[in-house]
């Protein structure tokens, strides 16, 4: 495809919802992305959006870590290459924008 478009395709995966997920599955997904995002020239470009509070207790309790990381939080720091947050909206906040 690359060769009739003559350019560079990428895919985008979005990861959302992890929450609701079985730790083994939220540890395989994560584990999925690092085998994609392995080779220095792959396609693939994830967002994951995820509340680290409750993403890393899942990986603190499967094994997925072991050699890795002391804790869930370098794992995702290891993991997450651009990461960024939103700040909790107040009440104020939201009456403003809804304005």
């Amino acid at each position: 495809m690359e060769i009739f478009e003559r350019r560079r395709l990428r895919v985008v995966l979005e990861i959302t919802s992890l929450d609701i997920c079985y730790p083994e599955k939220v540890a395989g997904v994560l584990n999925a992305m690092n085998t994609l995002l392995s080779e220095a020239n792959t396609p693939f470009i994830f967002i994951l959006a995820v509340d680290p509070s409750v993403i890393v207790p899942c990986l603190e309790q499967t094994g997925c870590m072991k050699g890795l990381a002391d804790n869930g939080y370098l794992y995702l720091n290891r993991t997450v290459t651009l990461p960024f947050s939103i700040p909790e909206m107040g009440a104020r906040s939201r009456l403003r924008f809804l304005e």
